[in-house]
């Protein structure tokens, strides 16, 4: 009887857990919160080392290669959830490089918004 209860308790609490992040999935695809202006001043004091002043990926202070943000095809098929997870978690929470930090803690969550509308504000090449 006791294993049932902790089975049943394990499986309750994973489907608390999904049902959260399906709610938060959902919430952060609806379209961007963010102010595109206020964006572009953050992007350059925290992404353009790395970036690139334009999203290209051509930072001048950065080795490995970066992600071109403006490349037609990829950035434009990624949802604005997948951007916040990046800029929040960092180069891990999205199986990439280590050298992309978390901007969790440093950066609120508006501010993460506001860099993802002017990211989605760049001419796609």
């Amino acid at each position: 009887m006791g294993t049932m209860r902790r089975q049943l308790a394990v499986l309750l609490s994973a489907a608390g857990v999904v049902a959260c992040l399906a709610t938060a999935v959902a919430s952060a695809d609806e379209p961007p919160k963010g102010d595109r202006d206020r964006g572009e001043k953050l992007y350059s004091r925290y992404c353009r080392g790395c970036h690139g002043e334009e999203g290209k990926g051509d930072g001048l202070v950065f080795m490995p290669h970066v992600d071109n943000l403006t490349r037609k095809g990829y950035i434009d098929q990624l949802p604005d959830s997948y951007l916040l997870l990046a800029i929040t978690k960092g180069g891990p929470g999205i199986g990439k490089s280590t050298y992309m930090p978390r901007w969790e803690g440093t950066l609120s969550t508006q501010q993460m918004w506001d860099i993802i509308a002017y990211i989605r504000s760049l001419p796609l090449h």
